[in-house]
């Protein structure tokens, strides 16, 4: 063989595993909502793991905050609200058509800041990672990633960087979150 065949074989086959990795989106993924509040303000590290066995605190002069999270998978967009006021909107991807997120209302059941999934791989093969992964029922979780704009997952709810982590700091086990056809 030629070094001219060699290099275009070796063209032709580099071509075809990097088209066959990179697909592009059928929609746009959507604008960022401006949002009164984006800042995150410093907390200390969450643990890497929180369970639904972390005890709240049993302190009465402590006053929980009154944390929910509601997700519209007609709208794929969450409203985070504190005390009955929306703190943060943002973008998700819910569900694709055969794998439905499950709408109800649900509660934190755990949370992991590095989860990778037991069930899935990614285009490469590999076991999906999941980060700062929220569980609200069975293996349904919300945590960062891909926003096409439009429902594209197993029946996870993903939502951008900034957002998965704002919420995995805010949240804690034993929180609201509702699951609705649209808001």
């Amino acid at each position: 063989m030629t070094s001219l065949t060699r290099s275009l074989c070796s063209m032709l086959v580099a071509s075809t595993v990097l088209a066959g990795c990179a697909h592009a989106p059928s929609q746009r993924a959507p604008e960022r909502l401006p949002v009164a509040e984006q800042a995150v303000p410093e907390t200390t590290p969450a643990p890497l793991v929180e369970t639904a066995q972390t005890a709240p605190s049993n302190d009465s002069r402590v006053a929980p905050s009154k944390r929910s999270l509601t997700i519209s998978l007609g709208a794929q967009q969450f409203a985070y609200a504190e005390d009955g006021q929306v703190v943060r909107t943002g973008p998700i991807s819910s569900g694709a058509a055969g794998s439905p997120t499950p709408t109800g209302r649900f509660a934190v059941l755990s949370k992991d800041r590095d989860k990778v999934s037991s069930r899935y791989t990614n285009q490469l093969g590999w076991q999906a990672w999941m980060p700062y992964s929220i569980q609200f029922n069975g293996h349904y979780f919300l945590h960062e990633g891909w926003l096409p704009g439009y429902p594209d997952s197993h029946g996870c709810v993903r939502v951008g960087e900034p957002d998965a982590r704002f919420l995995f700091e805010r949240l804690k086990i034993g929180d609201r979150v509702d699951v609705v056809a649209s808001f």
